[in-house]
């Protein structure tokens, strides 16, 4: 008898301590600051100071709405373009890529103009694809609570508008503000700095990336596939042919064997500028010629992003190895960058090419500029 009394009066004490150790599970209801940073939907309460107290729940969502390389000159407002870090327990969604973006400050210029799930019209957010609400509803869970930041909280905003509209409760979800003011103990950065250089690194980043080349669109949405040519997206079918994602890459390598493979990132100038040296390359040559956008593949395990993590670059494959790349940050590799001469030269080492001259000259093939996810 005394030691079934031990035993819950144990029970209960163990109960007790668990219950006293647990954090503060209520939320404050969202609530807008005042001025500038309420109009961006910034709360009041839950927000760059304060999100470390609010990490970790399991009844919780936590996503930055940034884009990897954002095509807005973000830097013009005292941001940054490239997701430079990350708060740790965020997951990243390019809000871009989930609708247009409205409403950016005349500085940063014009940002993403390609495809996204919803388009606002006449202020109606319409679906563009057949799968967009069920995408919707897979990465913010209706019965959880949805914490959202950016960079400076905008693209934050206008996520939470959306969901919003689409019949979220907005009691749910929380704009936390922008990763450029945090000060927590929970940053992760994505760069690192060589010879004052800044280079991008996003292998870790938990990223969610929405290819919507593969997705219904529905009747009457053509999607823009339209690029800048600085945004040096390949659309030169009969030169070159695009790889998509890291699984097209591997059945490359496994039944293609030989070919080579030009690395870049939309909205890089660096490519941009080398890209007519590329394709005077390939228009000469009668080689299997191929191309990847580095951000579709980067984090997976494949022989270019084991190696590089920034753009431009040419790999030659042979046998389905990884014979020789260049490498952008590479003083030994610039003169390759620079000239026509240069680049056939290099490929002349490994592949039966004639050296080719032209008149095009890469202006900004120097090493700083060519390494193009320095700041």
């Amino acid at each position: 008898m005394v030691m079934r009394k031990m035993l819950i009066v144990l029970l209960n004490l163990m109960v007790l301590i668990s219950l006293c150790g647990c954090k503060d599970t209520t939320l404050p209801l969202p609530e807008l600051e005042e001025g500038m940073r309420g109009q961006l939907g910034i709360d009041k309460n839950i927000n760059e100071s304060t999100i470390d107290k609010y990490l970790g729940r399991k009844d919780s969502v936590y996503y930055d709405m940034r884009m990897l390389k954002d095509e807005a000159n973000y830097e013009a407002i005292g941001g940054d373009s490239y997701l430079s870090g990350y708060v740790k327990g965020f997951e990243v969604i390019p809000y871009p890529y989930l609708c247009n973006v409205e409403g950016l400050p005349e500085a940063v210029g014009q940002g993403y103009e390609g495809p996204t799930l919803f388009s606002i019209k006449d202020g109606e957010y319409i679906a563009n694809y057949e799968e967009s609400y069920h995408i919707i509803e897979s990465l913010f869970p209706k019965d959880k609570y949805i914490f959202l930041m950016c960079g400076g909280g905008g693209y934050a905003g206008m996520t939470k508008q959306l969901l919003v509209a689409l019949g979220y409760d907005e009691n749910k979800i929380y704009n936390t503000g922008g990763y450029w003011y945090y000060q927590g103990e929970n940053k992760v950065e994505t760069f690192y700095e060589e010879n004052d250089k800044r280079y991008y690194d996003f292998s870790n980043v938990p990223y969610h990336n929405i290819d919507h080349s593969l997705l219904t669109p529905v009747d009457g949405y053509e999607p823009n596939t339209d690029k800048k040519e600085d945004d040096n997206v390949i659309d030169d079918e009969e030169i070159f042919i695009e790889i998509h994602d890291n699984d097209e890459l591997s059945g490359l390598i496994e039944e293609v064997k030989t070919f080579a493979l030009y690395v870049y990132i939309p909205g890089c100038s660096s490519c941009a500028s080398f890209y007519p040296i590329v394709k005077e390359f390939a228009q000469a040559n009668d080689i299997p010629m191929y191309a990847v956008d580095l951000t579709a593949i980067y984090k997976s395990n494949n022989p270019v992003s084991e190696r590089i993590s920034y753009s431009p670059s040419m790999f030659i494959f042979i046998d389905g190895e990884v014979v020789a790349y260049l490498d952008p940050s590479s003083d030994e590799d610039l003169t390759y960058y620079q000239t026509l001469e240069g680049l056939s030269g290099w490929f002349s080492q490994y592949l039966d090419v004639e050296i080719l001259r032209s008149d095009t000259f890469n202006e900004v093939s120097d090493c700083e500029s060519a390494c193009s996810l320095d700041d």
